[in-house]
Parts: structure tokens; sequence; C-alpha cells
């Protein structure tokens, strides 16, 4: 939490308060992304953040003020408490994209978390996160069938009736399919019709 709460931080730190632009958190179950429209140092772009170097706040008036609060220790060492957050509870170090727009830094859970996650929704971590499965992959499936295993892999407690219902086709279409990804042992249906869940096999 308080690795995240460093990025928040540098955000508002670094954001360009001449545009008119807020910074953007966008919250996923697998993934977190912070995008800021704020100018990046070009000296420190090229560099490894995580490693030791200098600070160059975009707004040092903000930033001296968060220091005198004590929301920050001293400048420059954001980025190192970042990384130690994230190895003391072995969490993935944020992506960062620098880019003439803005930065965007993309901050991945952790096994552990994913594992509890999706072990709660009944989904298969192995296979529907971590592989990262792709619909396109399956070359022997029709459209509709593909279209049958993405919503499958996004809700694996949806009912055949309401696949039909999002896809506006029948519900002996979504049973042919649903028969097709048993037979290829893509799928298969662990529990009852009622309270079960498709499994992604493959």
């Amino acid at each position: 939490m308080n690795g995240f709460r460093e990025i928040l931080l540098n955000s508002i730190n670094h954001k360009q308060y001449e545009e008119s632009n807020p910074i953007q958190v966008s919250i996923y179950d697998d993934k977190i992304y912070v995008w800021n429209d704020g100018k990046f140092p070009e000296e420190l772009a090229s560099q490894n953040l995580f490693e030791k170097h200098y600070s160059k706040p975009y707004n040092p008036l903000i930033a001296q003020t968060f220091f005198k609060a004590g929301f920050i220790e001293s400048w420059g060492r954001g980025f190192e408490k970042i990384k130690k957050e994230c190895e003391q509870y072995k969490t993935p170090i944020p992506e960062i994209e620098i880019k003439t727009s803005g930065v965007m830094v993309k901050c991945n859970p952790s096994k552990i978390y994913m594992n509890l996650l999706y072990e709660m929704k009944g989904k298969n971590v192995q296979k529907n996160v971590q592989k990262n499965v792709q619909i396109n992959d399956y070359e022997n499936l029709t459209k509709i069938e593909k279209q049958i295993l993405n919503i499958i892999l996004e809700n694996p407690q949806i009912t055949q009736v309401n696949i039909a219902n999002i896809l506006k086709i029948t519900p002996k279409t979504v049973q042919r399919g649903i028969a097709t990804l048993k037979r290829e042992e893509i799928i298969e249906r662990v529990g009852s019709n009622k309270k079960g869940y498709w499994k992604v096999i493959k």
C-alpha cells in the first residue's frame, strides 16, 4: 500500500498543472494503471528509476510542502521505497512507460493475490490469467465458439441462457458451441448447473 502511495505522490509532484488533464487511475482485477500528463526530465528517462538517482520534481514547491509535511522523506527516494515494498510482498516492480504525452505506470499483482482472487471467483488462474489465454489461438473454432469462450473467460459462472442473450443467438446455438468446447477439451463444467462454473482446461 505504501508503494502505491509513493506512485500517487510522484504523480502529484510531477504533474503539469498548466494542463487541464487530471491524474487518471484505472483499477482492474489483475492490474492498476496510473497516468499523468506530467513532463519527465529527459536526463532521467533512460535511467533505471528503481536504482539510486537524483530527483528533479516538476513542481518543487509541492515537493517541498510534502517533505515538510512528512509525506516524503527526501527527494529521489520514492522509487527505492516502491522497489523495497514490492520485494517485501513479492510483487512485480511497476512498469513505467514514458511518452511525450505523459507517464504511464502499470502496477501488476503478486501471484499470491491473483490465486486468492480467482479461487474465490471460481477461475483457474494458471490457465486463464498467468498464461494469458488468447482466443485467436484456437484456430479450429468458429466465430461463435470463440465468442462463447471469451464470455466464459470473463465470467465462469455465466449460464448458457445468459450467453445466448448477450450474443443474441438461440440457446441451442450456445449448446452446440459449448458441446464443441467440451469435445475439444477446452472447457469443462465444475459443479452443478446452478452453482457450478466453467473451467478452462487449455
